[in-house]
């Protein structure tokens, strides 16, 4: 192996380790409450040189972001693959973002839940995250395509708007507010069958 090569996956495998602690970091006591200087002490890695890999605590932020992104495309294109009619693929594709959401917790309250970076922020990464998330959302806008055109779906939708319903419903019904839960509670529902059933109006609402 060239020399260069060597320092090159290096150079990799100790971003990756700095990504892997801050995530843990996060993940554990919260975005907030972390520095700079927890994340290389727990990398063991002075502050100088882990300035050399992240100018600063919302570029970490970003990377570990891309990561749960990435997680959530490839359950999202696993799911569609499952449907066989446009109908079919919306639903599965929510199942997906249903499942991501209890398997993956920390990555949901990072990505959606609470943003610790807005989206329009201009950082290094910024684009590539930007990307990641459309290529998730855009599935939702094809199987509503696909549905329109194989008449699962009615033909009268705007997909553009109905993608964006949809995404909110499901963020709305995973986020909810103290006083929803509220209602939860006084009337012995779960948070699990409001989902669910959030989920079935929608893929009626469609028809």
């Amino acid at each position: 192996m060239a020399m260069s090569d060597r320092k090159e996956r290096e150079k990799e495998m100790r971003r990756k380790d700095i990504i892997d602690t801050a995530e843990r970091l996060f993940f554990k006591k919260g975005y907030e409450k972390i520095t700079m200087a927890d994340i290389a002490e727990g990398a063991e890695l002075a502050r100088s040189t882990l300035y050399l890999y992240f100018k600063n605590k919302k570029e970490i932020y970003l990377a570990i972001s891309i990561r749960g992104t990435e997680i959530l495309n490839e359950m999202l294109k696993e799911y569609y693959e499952k449907g066989e009619t446009g109908l079919e693929k919306v639903k599965m594709l929510m199942t997906a973002f249903y499942r991501f959401y209890k398997e993956y917790p920390d990555y949901y309250d990072m990505n959606w839940s609470s943003y610790k970076v807005l989206i329009d922020h201009d950082l290094p990464k910024m684009e590539k995250i930007k990307k990641t998330r459309m290529e998730g959302f855009s599935l939702f806008g094809k199987a509503l395509q696909e549905g329109m055109e194989d008449k699962s779906i009615r033909s009268d939708l705007d997909p553009v708007k109905a993608n964006l319903v949809l995404a909110s419903s499901m963020q709305n019904a995973f986020n909810l507010p103290p006083t929803i839960k509220l209602h939860l509670e006084n009337n012995n529902l779960t948070h699990e069958e409001l989902i669910e059933y959030t989920v079935d109006m929608m893929v009626r609402s469609l028809k």
